[in-house]
């Protein structure tokens, strides 16, 4: 019982759950007279599978190891990145994307260690920049 509490189980769980919820969503989109094939959701269902697969695989995995993992470290930095990227799927779509990429940067790079501010605000700043350059 104590291996479901353990970090990798809830990442893995957590990719589980996002490939089902994104998979779930092909199906809510309707195309007139397309056939399966056809579809433009036909591709993206297969990779979703693949994840779904591999994800299960995972927590299979995860669940069977017999090293010892350490649990959570740190509830806290967890809830702030839940939160930060519910906060940008919502906003994204409203405000574009370059803002708030470069927002949920400066909010991520510090939970995830870095902790100089030239570097968060050059990766904050860049990162985004670089893809609207490319795909604009």
């Amino acid at each position: 019982m104590s291996q479901i509490f353990k970090e990798r189980v809830f990442v893995m769980l957590g990719l589980f759950l996002v490939g089902s919820g994104l998979f779930a969503s092909t199906f809510q989109q309707t195309f007139s007279g397309v056939e399966a094939a056809q579809s433009p959701m036909f591709f993206p269902r297969i990779i979703l599978l693949l994840w779904l697969g591999l994800a299960l695989l995972a927590i299979v995995q995860s669940l069977r190891a017999e090293t010892e993992t350490t649990p959570v470290s740190n509830w806290f930095r967890l809830g702030l990145l839940l939160i930060a990227s519910v906060l940008y799927t919502v906003v994204i779509g409203r405000e574009g994307f370059f803002l708030p990429s470069m927002l949920f940067a400066a909010i991520s790079l510090p939970i995830f260690g870095v902790r100089n501010p030239l570097i968060v605000a050059a990766y904050a700043i860049a990162v985004p920049g670089a893809l609207v350059l490319l795909f604009n």
